[in-house]
């Protein structure tokens, strides 16, 4: 059926055709809260996916820098998507390196503990902000627009874990308070 990623490549050409950078930019700026790609992993799968006819590229002169491939959805392509929407998804899979040192947290010193659920809580909250811009933005630019819908719940979504996220630090900061 082909990788995750080329799934998310054929998903982000239903949008508008886009270089692999462009891809990239809208995997940082939409789908950041549940989706990462990296460009080593974009570049080579662009490479298959249209040599398999699924996607196809042309040259396009750019302003600034070198000149760019970009990519439109081929109808075969489409046709994949399609029948990739419709199986039931994996289980969702966390990997969390915050996380995972939380866990283990016992075994170093409570003040880095103590810092690094503080700069987490920051992050988290840097989010929000950036989330609440996205929001502005999509109601802006998606009004009536086929995608609306999908796109804000998927955001809305992304803003629910984080209020669980930020509460959940406001709880262990609590915690260590009477701990110590």
């Amino acid at each position: 059926m082909g990788s995750k990623t080329d799934m998310a490549i054929l998903g982000m050409l239903t949008i508008e055709p886009m270089s692999g950078y462009e891809m990239k930019q809208f995997c940082e700026e939409s789908l950041s809260h549940f989706w990462y790609e990296t460009f080593g992993n974009l570049y080579p799968r662009l490479k298959q996916l249209t040599d398999e006819g699924l996607v196809k590229g042309r040259s396009e002169k750019r302003e600034r820098g070198p000149d760019a491939i970009v990519y439109s959805l081929t109808s075969q392509g489409r046709a994949r998507l399609r029948k990739w929407l419709i199986e039931p998804p994996d289980s969702e899979n966390v990997r969390s390196e915050f996380m995972l040192k939380f866990f283990f947290g016992a075994q170093a010193p409570a003040d880095v503990n103590e810092q690094r659920l503080i700069d987490y809580e920051e992050e988290q909250k840097r989010i929000r902000k950036r989330y609440q811009l996205i929001e502005q933005t999509l109601r802006d630019v998606l009004d009536g627009h086929k995608d609306e819908f999908y796109w804000l719940m998927s955001l809305r979504r992304g803003q629910l874990l984080n209020e669980a996220r930020l509460r959940w630090c406001r709880e262990c900061r609590t915690k260590f308070a009477e701990l110590k």
